[in-house]
């Protein structure tokens, strides 16, 4: 059963189901490029390591769950520490209380995007495929290294796509107009695609393919570019993010249809809209409780 929305599923932007529908995005993406690029190039599934932390309110946060481990020592009871204050003490204790000890274990998140290269020029880098993380989009370590690596990216002669499939958070626009550009399109987006190509980049004109897509319209077709002159590959987003969808756990379980869309919430008019499309996920939990 395919995504119960016709384009990006705002339940897939839960921080903690995000990553896991990311990086099966990005190896769908990567397939599906593979099926189509012109002999003589390839695409790939490259990573980095992001902690996931964001920094509001002059204070970190991490936005992804960790995994806590609790150790309780032998011989723990619940009611260890309840002592009867009955007389004063003496002296002071020097045994140790009764604890339990936590252990939050950070771990990286593993973060997917996808390279096209062309194998007869040793390999050299084509076109950079980058699908944004919530940590992208807000103030700390993450946002900083994104920012640096689209930096070098389009100060080198390889082509840039953003897949922006969040709501929340800032967009990642540096270029001066372009934010205030697309601040003004009416409806406004609630998701982007930008295509960014080398040949382009030094006129300051057509550099840049924008693809606004509202919350009720598929994710578009885009043109990936390759070297200046040659034919660019249409890559369908939407039946890359379908495919997605359906070989992953959403449909048996991963997401609960029952609850609310998860922040950013979505305004009266789009949450009926929402629940009457999750209905029929609904339902059978409803029958089968």
């Amino acid at each position: 059963m395919p995504s119960p929305f016709p384009g990006m599923d705002p339940y897939l932007e839960e921080p903690g189901i995000w990553p896991g529908f990311h990086n099966r995005f990005a190896g769908e993406l990567c397939a599906e490029l593979n099926g189509l690029l012109p002999a003589g190039y390839y695409a790939d599934v490259e990573e980095r390591a992001e902690l996931g932390i964001v920094e509001e309110a002059g204070t970190s946060m991490r936005i992804v769950p960790d995994v806590l481990v609790v150790r309780r020592p032998a011989g723990f009871r619940e009611d260890a520490g309840k002592v009867e204050r009955v007389a004063l003490a003496t002296r002071p204790r020097r045994e140790v209380s009764p604890h339990i000890e936590l252990e939050s274990l950070i771990e990286p998140i593993r973060h997917l995007f996808v390279e096209i290269r062309e194998a007869a020029r040793g390999h050299k880098l084509i076109t950079v495929l980058e699908i944004l993380s919530p940590s992208n989009k807000r103030p700390g370590p993450d946002r900083d290294a994104y920012e640096a690596k689209r930096r070098e990216v389009l100060r080198s002669d390889a082509n840039l796509i953003e897949l922006d499939l969040l709501r929340g958070g800032r967009r990642v626009l540096t270029e001066p107009g372009l934010e205030a550009t697309i601040a003004r399109l009416e409806p406004l987006p609630a998701y982007l695609v930008l295509v960014n190509r080398a040949a382009r980049r030094n006129s300051g004109a057509g550099a840049y393919h924008v693809y606004p897509v509202g919350r009720r319209e598929s994710l578009p077709c885009i043109a990936v570019p390759l070297n200046e002159g040659e034919d660019e590959v249409p890559l369908d987003l939407q039946y890359a993010f379908d495919r997605t969808y359906d070989t992953g756990p959403y449909q048996r379980g991963a997401i609960d249809y029952a609850e609310p869309v998860p922040s950013p919430a979505l305004d009266e008019e789009d949450a009926a809209w929402a629940s009457e499309l999750t209905r029929p996920w609904r339902e059978p939990r409803a029958a089968a409780d």
